[in-house]
């Protein structure tokens, strides 16, 4: 079915990318260092993991993979909802797909889980991809519908996704001290290949191996010193 991956292309992606936001270090780094002014806005002592009851129980067969709450600052009430989607593979109807999680989401709140007068709180769906395809796909539901009428333009839902393209993000300008970072980093060192000239063509493939040796031993660094 269309948005679905191959059951073989899940379990390299998704059982470690879980593991490693399953921490609230990890979310917190990619919400400091890549979601730009609205960083600042966020409260990161309230992050918090919602359990996988309110995916399973809740919102049946259609969920995303991780669900998480921050508060906004200064703020009464209002918190903000992240939603994690993990892909290996180009989805064309991503946008459709994120779209169809979040409705499901606010659908499932509880009235304790709203604001005054039953007011919803945001929702931000983050697709992380480490794919080694450029992502292709629209980010907005807007791209997806043929072209409308004026008049019509109105009726057409607006609902967009954050796309974070790990091995597409520029390296020298990947925030430090960050475990999303090092993540990036280890990606786009497992896509470097040697190339084909024939000069020297161990030399060149060893200085690949090399360079996933070092961005691997970084991210357990990392990653020792967040927990």
């Amino acid at each position: 079915m269309p948005g679905k991956a191959k059951p073989s292309e899940r379990p390299k992606h998704d059982a470690a990318y879980r593991k490693l936001f399953a921490h609230e270090r990890t979310v917190a780094d990619l919400l400091r260092g890549f979601a730009g002014d609205l960083s600042q806005h966020l409260d990161y002592s309230t992050l918090e993991r919602l359990p996988a009851s309110f995916v399973s129980e809740r919102l049946g067969q259609r969920h995303a993979d991780m669900l998480w709450k921050i508060r906004i600052a200064d703020e009464d009430w209002l918190y903000l909802m992240v939603l994690l989607e993990f892909q290996s593979t180009v989805d064309s109807r991503m946008a459709l797909r994120m779209l169809d999680y979040t409705v499901q989401i606010l659908h499932a709140l509880e009235r304790d889980d709203r604001g005054p007068g039953g007011a919803l709180p945001p929702v931000i769906p983050v697709v992380i991809y480490n794919g080694e395809r450029r992502w292709t796909a629209a980010i907005g539901t807007r791209d997806l519908f043929a072209p409308v009428p004026e008049e019509l333009v109105g009726y057409l839902p607006q609902h967009r996704y954050f796309l974070l393209d790990l091995r597409a993000l520029e390296p020298s300008r990947l925030p430090p001290e960050n475990v999303v970072s090092l993540v990036a980093m280890l990606e786009q060192a497992r896509s470097v290949r040697p190339p084909s000239a024939p000069a020297a063509p161990h030399s060149r493939i060893g200085s690949c191996v090399s360079e996933r040796k070092r961005c691997w031993t970084r991210l357990k660094r990392g990653l020792r010193r967040c927990w």
